[in-house]
């Protein structure tokens, strides 16, 4: 595998960054020396961030309804605004409606 061996540090794209799954993804990147992108719905990714930024020195947020066409679209625009190729991706966004999975219908 051919890596960019520029001087910046490699970027993550973490979705649903702001709780759960993605929340602890986006961790996990910080620890491993990634700067990152975070994306949520709702305006609690702006507190998230503000964890984030006393692991690492570069995030960007980005609050954006992904189960939209112009969700996804305002994310991939502003993966374009960093002009960095995006070493790796975490999709954690999603809805968690509860109630029993193990049961056939």
């Amino acid at each position: 595998m051919v890596r960019n061996c520029s001087l910046t540090r490699p970027l993550a794209v973490v979705t649903g960054a702001s709780s759960g799954i993605g929340y602890e993804l986006a961790k996990q990147f910080a620890r491993n020396g990634f700067d990152f992108l975070v994306t949520s719905t709702g305006s609690s990714i702006d507190e998230a961030t503000k964890s984030f930024k006393g692991l690492i020195p570069k995030v960007e947020t980005v609050q954006t309804d992904l189960a939209t066409d112009g969700g996804a679209e305002t994310l991939y625009n502003h993966i374009q605004k960093t002009g960095r190729p995006v070493d790796a991706i975490a999709i954690g966004a999603g809805v968690g409606v509860g109630g029993e999975f193990t049961e056939c219908r």
